[in-house]
């Protein structure tokens, strides 16, 4: 197709014969099409629309318009060349690309590739081998076991067989000289026969002549082996085997071993088995005879007959000495074809003779405590002899004489059996004798500090002569009277409790110590009384009754002071040549007596014997040089009464672990005894138990009370006694409960403290509109202050109001509405503190007088009111709905931690506990309540004491 050609124009006929002009284009044209080839768009070979026709016509179309024929041809030359280094180059990187591949391919394929099988295959052999290496190991390991048991089995049995060979070889050379023994004993029969030819080579001379002397030995071993075969016939018929002796208890072993027959016949066998000598029996073959017998008593009672029950090093000994005495005993009584009696009665006289030695070791080291435990016995009923008989017109001598008499004669059996008749009689005498001497002395040292020196027979001293007869009757009978009152005083200012309650109360509280109360009302009116009656006659009755009283005060300071130290303390001479009641009486008469000295003196040794936290109470007293002598005399006798508390806690720290293992026994054989005679029954603790047994039945969906555990039931009748507000009091408290009586008071007491504190900051916080949960502790602090202050009875609701506004403003509009919610909460919690209080001073008092503590004389004793006087538990109660619903609360909470058994739920309550208590309103005493574990401890102590009788009305 030829192009077409453009029409001649008069304009470019210059252009058409001239060869030479240069067509190239205007800049802004050559610029389009000379381009550089990285700022133009590369294509690609097929998908390019300038490959495309119509975009090559389009183009070619421009061109043509714009240049003409040798405009395109070059536009498309360039192009086409551009195109085709475009696509050498993009060929060329295509196939540096494939080459790259290729490469990679190769080298991949020429490096090594890690096989897994052979891997896997390799990790399979390894473990094989390791798995073929210990079950290797453990047949090896078997293998030895197995060789050196069989070693060992095989080093039996050739020990086996060497023993049965030489045993068989000991039979058989025991057969060989039974055999001799009995050829050579063997006799002829006389025959009417003729006599036989001699043998040739046969000597007369060898065979013994029958004569008087062989016929007496033959006739004595006759007669010997028949009282040996008797004696040992007769015991073997006694039928005394370690199993009879067993099955017997000690007591009637010993009386059936104390027979005279048993005794008889088992000396003939001893006889007759060549332990006791033949004739007639003295005391020491009696007893060898009981020693021997002895053996059936360690063997068959060994708890009952020794001192340790057999588990001393001594008396394994003896029980393995005894052991083998028994063993000889029935190897001897076998018969003769059976045993060599040789051996036999060599082996049992070994036997017998060791056993004697361990017996009499044992015995010597036994019987000596014995022995003097016997002798205190003795001189203690000589003691009540001597005094029942000055009891003349009771009676007394008559009815204790002949039973004292009895015991007194057993007693010096029993000591001249172990200790000897003339030993047992010497001591005997020597520590009557002793004991008569001591109790002379002191009856005649006590009638001489009782009775004047001017009724006895050495009243010639100066010192008495100028006293008249009625001086001297009135100094004895003020002697006795100030005798008798500080007596009394004494008494009243060492307040211990009984050693039952002691126990109990150690047992829950190990660190338990005696305090010293403050003084009750009567108490305060005895030391009054006294004060004011010792004032009286010093004042009015002149020398004599000083004397008098301050004999009295030097004898009472002596025995308490005597009561901290012994003898061997340094300070025991000092004070005894100081407080010489004899001294001090003979210058008190003389008016001689310093009051001022005795008393510095006395305070610088109670000083060197008192505990460092009484220094400053020992200080301030003698210090104290105005009071007068009676207030001073006071003061010393506080002073003394403390050392002696603390002595008295210093024993109890010592026994507490002690009290504490075993304490418990003692309250059970005490509530026991209490059982039999009548003083209480059970029917309280059964009526306790059925109450809380159907309230937690009621619980239960079906009403099952067989469904309710024991510790559940127990957990909520303890509950219930504390942590209530129904009415309960001592009559119907459980018996087993009584002597926690205090103790349950004083815990509720401080439950109503608590649940009135906390009704009361409660109630606050709603009507001031703060956070319910939020905590006042110090608010709680402050009322708790005063409700545990002893001037609570005088709190009133202002005095609370005022702690609660001291660290926040209340207006008046809310102040009037807490005051009166105070006023009807606040006399429940002081009504139960008075309660317990009350019950505290009623035991103080019983103490005080010396009677046992019943809660139903809770007055003083002049004046003895009804039963219905007994301050009740649950008297005290809230009738405000936060506070009920509080007291609620707590007891539920109280009673699931009680309850708790597993110990994932003992956990769960106790780390629960703080949440829950700010839940119900008393987030102030989380720290500080302290009821559940006091509960706790009243719980163990009183199941571990009376657990049987809970048990047995449970099973009820």
């Amino acid at each position: 197709m030829e192009p077409t050609t453009p029409p001649e124009d008069v304009d470019m006929d210059f252009f058409a014969d001239d060869s030479s002009i240069s067509y190239a284009p205007p800049a802004h044209l050559a610029e389009r099409f000379y381009r550089k080839s990285n700022s133009r768009r590369k294509s690609s070979a097929h998908s390019s629309r300038r490959n495309s026709l119509s975009s090559r016509h389009s183009h070619q179309s421009a061109l043509s318009a714009h240049g003409g024929p040798f405009s395109t041809h070059v536009a498309q030359h360039l192009r086409r060349a551009s195109i085709i280094e475009s696509r050498k180059a993009r060929l060329a990187d295509r196939a540096a690309h494939a080459e790259r591949v290729r490469l990679r391919a190769a080298l991949a394929k020429a490096t090594p590739r890690p096989s897994y099988r052979e891997e896997r295959a390799l990790a399979a052999q390894a473990t094989r081998e390791r798995l073929l290496a210990g079950v290797a190991a453990k047949c090896e390991e078997e293998v030895r076991r197995v060789k050196k048991v069989a070693e060992e089995t095989r080093e039996k049995k050739a020990a086996e067989q060497t023993r049965l060979k030489e045993e068989m070889a000991e039979k058989l050379a025991d057969a060989a000289r039974r055999r001799s023994a009995y050829q050579q004993s063997l006799r002829r029969p006389r025959t009417a026969s003729l006599p036989a030819a001699e043998e040739p080579g046969t000597n007369k001379a060898e065979f013994k002549t029958f004569n008087e002397d062989l016929a007496a030995e033959t006739i004595q071993r006759s007669w010997r082996s028949r009282q040996r075969n008797k004696g040992i016939a007769d015991f073997k018929a006694l039928d005394l085997t370690l199993d009879r002796v067993k099955k017997m208890s000690f007591e009637d072993v010993g009386t059936l071993l104390s027979q005279d027959s048993i005794l008889d016949a088992t000396a003939r066998a001893l006889q007759a088995l060549k332990l006791l000598q033949l004739g007639g029996e003295s005391a020491g073959d009696r007893g060898s005879v009981r020693i021997f017998l002895s053996i059936f008593l360690i063997l068959g009672h060994p708890t009952q007959t020794l001192s340790f029950g057999g588990k001393d090093a001594q008396e394994q000994d003896l029980i393995e000495k005894a052991d083998e005495l028994l063993k000889a005993l029935h190897l001897a009584l076998e018969p003769v074809a059976e045993t060599d009696l040789h051996v036999a009665d060599e082996a049992l006289s070994f036997a017998f003779n060791n056993f004697c030695t361990a017996f009499h070791a044992w015995k010597s080291r036994d019987s000596s405590s014995l022995v003097e435990i016997m002798v205190k016995q003795f001189v203690e009923l000589d003691l009540i002899l001597q005094s029942t008989k000055e009891d003349v017109a009771g009676g007394v001598s008559d009815d204790y004489a002949e039973a004292i008499h009895i015991n007194q004669i057993q007693l010096l059996a029993r000591l001249k059996k172990f200790a000897g008749p003339d030993t047992a009689l010497a001591m005997i005498r020597k520590a009557v004798k002793k004991a008569r001497r001591q109790r002379l002395e002191r009856t005649r040292k006590d009638s001489e500090e009782n009775v004047p020196r001017s009724t006895s027979g050495s009243s010639q001293s100066l010192d008495l002569k100028a006293t008249s007869a009625s001086e001297l009757s009135t100094t004895f009978r003020a002697s006795k009277s100030v005798s008798s009152q500080l007596t009394s005083l004494g008494r009243a200012m060492t307040i211990l409790p009984t050693n039952r309650e002691l126990s109990h109360e150690i047992q829950i509280n190990g660190t338990y110590q005696v305090q010293q109360r403050p003084w009750t009302d009567s108490r305060a009116h005895f030391i009054d009384t006294l004060q004011a009656s010792m004032r009286r006659s010093m004042a009015s009755e002149g020398d004599a009754a000083a004397a008098g009283w301050t004999y009295a005060m030097a004898a009472f300071i002596r025995e308490k002071l005597f009561t901290l130290i012994t003898k061997q303390h340094p300070v025991y001479d000092r004070l005894d040549g100081f407080l010489d009641l004899k001294l001090i009486k003979q210058t008190a008469l003389a008016g001689m007596f310093s009051y001022s000295e005795f008393f510095d003196t006395i305070a610088h040794i109670i000083g060197q014997l008192c505990s460092p936290g009484r220094d400053e109470a020992v200080k301030e007293f003698a210090a104290d040089t105005q009071s007068d002598i009676i207030t001073r005399l006071f003061a010393l006798i506080k002073i003394i009464d403390l050392m002696r508390l603390d002595h008295v806690n210093f024993q109890f720290a010592l026994a507490s672990q002690g009290v504490t293992e075993h304490g418990w026994q003692h309250e059970c054989e005490m509530f026991k005894q209490d059982l039999e005679n009548g003083v209480h029954t059970l029917d309280n603790l059964k009526r306790w138990w059925r109450t809380s047994r159907a309230g937690l039945a009621a619980a239960i969906v079906n009403g099952n009370v067989d469904a309710v555990p024991g510790d559940a039931t127990y957990a909520r009748g303890l509950v219930d006694l504390v942590i209530s507000n129904t009415s309960s009091n001592y009559d119907t408290l459980p018996e087993t409960l009584r002597l926690d009586w205090r103790r349950l008071l004083a815990l509720r007491a401080k439950v109503f403290k608590m649940v009135a504190t906390s009704s009361i900051l409660l109630t606050t916080k709603i009507r001031l509109k703060r956070n319910r949960q939020e905590s006042w502790t110090n608010d709680a602090e402050r009322i708790m202050n005063l409700l545990d202050s002893p001037d609570a009875a005088n709190v009133t609701a202002e005095r609370i109001l005022a702690a609660l506004e001291s660290s926040r403003r209340i207006p008046d509009a809310i102040r009037e509405g807490l005051l009166n919610f105070i006023g009807r909460i606040l006399p429940s919690a002081l009504a139960a503190s008075n309660e317990a209080e009350e019950a505290e001073n009623a035991h103080s008092r019983a103490v005080q007088e010396g009677r046992p503590y019943d809660p139903a004389l809770s007055s003083p004793a002049s004046s003895s009111p009804p039963r219905s006087s007994v301050p009740a538990i649950g008297e005290a109660s809230f009738n405000e709905q936060i506070s009920t619903f509080i007291l609620k609360s707590l007891r539920e909470h109280t009673f699931t931690r009680l309850s708790a058994a597993s110990t994932a739920e003992k956990v769960r309550a106790n780390t629960q506990a703080a949440e829950q208590l700010s839940k119900m309103g008393m987030g102030e005493f989380v720290g500080c309540a302290g009821v559940v574990d006091l509960l706790e401890r009243v719980r163990k102590v009183d199941l571990r004491c009376h657990g049987g009788w809970y048990e047995e009305v449970g099973r009820e």
